[in-house]
């Protein structure tokens, strides 16, 4: 079969950019058998390098990765995959040594991925202007929902940290965030876990979320000062939220759990019964929290990470000694670094020698590339000759190379040859085609991965077999779905939400929200074009700064003359509502509120938005900190003349 192949390649494809010296051949024997099991991997240090961040990967594991497939019976038995032990340590560009033979290698890779990703979205774009995939658009969507029909998930022990001990050396950061348990498991109609049942017309998921949170500790131990190991060992201890063991974060969220309920019918086209996708989220408590120091922390990493940025080109020439002392050193540095990365260049770029040179170089990659895309399989000479071009060239003028070669190739009638695509005069593309380019051009395929058309790929039984298994049809037509039936309903529910801001974290909250049974649903009605948003708010309440007295309520629907279960705050928006009264809808309801105005905690909050004055301020900073003093300056204002008028 096919799909063995597909996993192979896929999992190969991403695995390889994060993951050090993964062992291809021993995942192709596991996916094959069945079962494959990895184990302690280490992730690349470039992991995040699409982020385009100055950060790279100081520590980073992933304790144990496995996938179980019942090749056997694919169609009727669950696919488990499971992932545990992913520690992530995070830190500065600048604080890891530079190496030019490593630098060098992860550039190159960077640019490979972008690339990559290029002839991906170009793939993707020809795709979308084939009308003839529509069928095929909906032969992937029924067989999406079989894998989730038989997929079980389970992640554990997440904790992704970042530490910077560069913008603040007198006061080191560090931020992230965990996760304990993250699970998908099959349901009964009671929503308990069970095995699946083949002969049920719907099938049910359960998602659980357990003990989510992040944190920011302003002055922080660093892990990253100990080696990799002893690193990952304190990414695992520090996890662990016990009412026995004293917190060790500085909370931004507490931690929270949530459950979803999925239930979907494979079925939706002929059988109006229930929606396709019924989804049901629920949340039980979201505690936000932020203090002084996490702010004025989080505004220096801020202006930081843009200093951070543009400190990596020069990089390679910054002595590594102290300031004091090495006058000189520094002064070298400041001086090579200004020549060698933007006087030099400049001027090379525009003298004649180096745009003749230039030039040549593109013209020479445009014929290889040509080359390479009009044969069946290219030689090894061939790749190696385009990738040390690649090497030289920056990713604008590969990729026009790129494209003059195919219109070339196309205007002489050439074939154009594709991984995983048929020719490209031949208006038959199979549906798998974009998936074996999910990860763009590459330049070696696995030796068992097919290529073509779902014809090609499987015999008249197999692909039988498949069109039974998940429910697809070559020949059913779209039917006319009724106005009334919804294809997709999700609901959200969060019982509370607060959000708190101290001056410091032992202290009291200088302010302190609270939201309350918050509902929201969203549904769809495709037969009729039609969306239905739904949002309803039970309590509002705002508490000021507690000084010798008790916080003072600011803003409070509970004192309000409401009704008993009336809700404070409703709001419908509909398009195409059934009693076709309207095109769109929109109906708002709320409330009464109670709003008192404490001046002490209006200058409290303007004094926490107030940096220190060696803090470089940006334009959102500096506009939120304005609006909080104009608000300040006119309710003081008016409470003056309220006086001067009682007077």
């Amino acid at each position: 079969m096919i799909f063995e192949s597909v996993v192979v390649d896929v999992l190969n494809r991403f695995l390889g950019d994060y993951v050090v010296n993964l062992d291809r051949s021993q995942l192709k024997l596991g996916i094959w058998g069945g079962d494959a099991v990895l184990k302690n991997l280490e992730i690349k240090e470039n992991a995040l390098s699409q982020l385009d961040l100055p950060f790279k990967v100081r520590a980073g594991h992933i304790g144990r990765l496995e996938l179980k497939i019942p090749w056997t019976d694919i169609y009727t038995k669950s696919v488990e995959a499971t992932l545990d032990g992913v520690y992530l340590l995070i830190v500065p560009t600048a604080s890891i040594k530079f190496d030019a033979e490593k630098e060098e290698k992860q550039l190159q890779e960077a640019r490979q991925r972008e690339l990559q990703r290029i002839e991906e979205t170009k793939l993707k774009a020809a795709e979308q202007e084939n009308p003839k995939l529509e069928k095929q658009d909906t032969f992937v969507e029924k067989l999406v929902t079989q894998v989730i029909k038989n997929l079980q998930v389970k992640i554990s022990n997440i904790h992704v940290r970042y530490e910077d001990h560069i913008t603040n050396p007198n006061c080191p950061l560090s931020f992230g965030v965990s996760l304990k348990n993250l699970s998908l498991q099959t349901a009964d109609n009671n929503w308990e876990p069970t095995l699946l049942d083949e002969h049920s017309k719907l099938f049910f998921k359960l998602v659980q979320l357990n003990n989510l949170f992040a944190y920011w500790n302003v002055n922080s131990v660093l892990f990253s000062n100990h080696s990799a190991d002893e690193a990952r060992r304190c990414l695992e201890s520090s996890m662990e939220i016990r009412p026995s063991v004293p917190v060790s974060h500085d909370f931004i969220f507490r931690p929270i759990s949530a459950n979803a309920k999925l239930r979907m019918n494979p079925r939706s086209d002929v059988d109006f019964s229930s929606p396709k996708v019924d989804l049901m989220v629920n949340l039980s408590e979201v505690a936000i929290e932020l203090n002084k120091p996490q702010y004025i922390s989080i505004l220096e990493l801020l202006g930081s990470v843009d200093m951070m940025s543009r400190n990596l080109p020069y990089r390679k020439y910054r002595p590594e000694v102290h300031v004091h002392g090495n006058a000189h050193i520094w002064w070298k540095y400041v001086i090579t670094g200004i020549l060698e990365v933007d006087v030099k260049p400049h001027l090379h770029m525009w003298s004649w020698k180096h745009i003749r040179c230039h030039r040549k170089s593109v013209k020479c990659y445009k014929e290889l590339y040509k080359t390479k895309i009009t044969s069946k399989k290219a030689n090894e000479e061939l790749l190696k000759q385009l990738e040390g071009k690649e090497k030289s060239l920056d990713i604008f003028n590969i990729t026009l190379a790129r494209q003059q070669a195919e219109v070339e190739a196309s205007k002489a009638g050439l074939r154009i040859y594709r991984p995983g695509m048929k020719m490209e005069e031949e208006a038959s593309q199979g549906w798998l085609s974009w998936m074996w380019n999910w990860g763009g051009e590459a330049e070696t395929q696995t030796k068992e991965v097919k290529t073509g058309t779902l014809d090609e790929l499987l015999t008249v039984n197999e692909k039988a077999k498949l069109y039974t298994a998940i429910g697809y049809s070559e020949t059913a037509a779209n039917p006319n779905l009724p106005k009334n039936f919804e294809d997709m309903k999700v609901n959200f529910h969060m019982e509370r939400l607060s959000v708190s801001i101290k001056d410091k974290k032992d202290k009291n909250e200088i302010i302190k929200l609270t939201v309350g049974e918050l509902k929201s649903t969203l549904t769809q009605r495709p037969g009729a074009q039609a969306i239905k948003v739904t949002a309803q708010l039970s309590l509002f309440e705002v508490t000021g700064l507690a000084t010798k007295k008790p916080a003072p309520t600011l803003l409070s629907s509970r004192k309000a003359a409401t009704g008993a279960g009336t809700p404070l705050l409703c709001i419908l928006f509909e398009t195409n509502p059934l009693d076709g009264s309207a095109n769109q809808r929109l109906h708002a309801e709320s409330q009464p509120l109670e709003i008192i105005y404490d001046a002490i905690t209006v200058n409290s909050m303007s004094e926490f938005f107030r940096p220190p004055d060696e803090l470089q301020l940006d334009e959102l900073t500096n506009a939120t900190l304005m609006k909080l003093e104009q608000f300040r300056d006119r309710t003081a204002t008016g409470e003056s003349h309220i006086h001067c008028s009682k007077k």
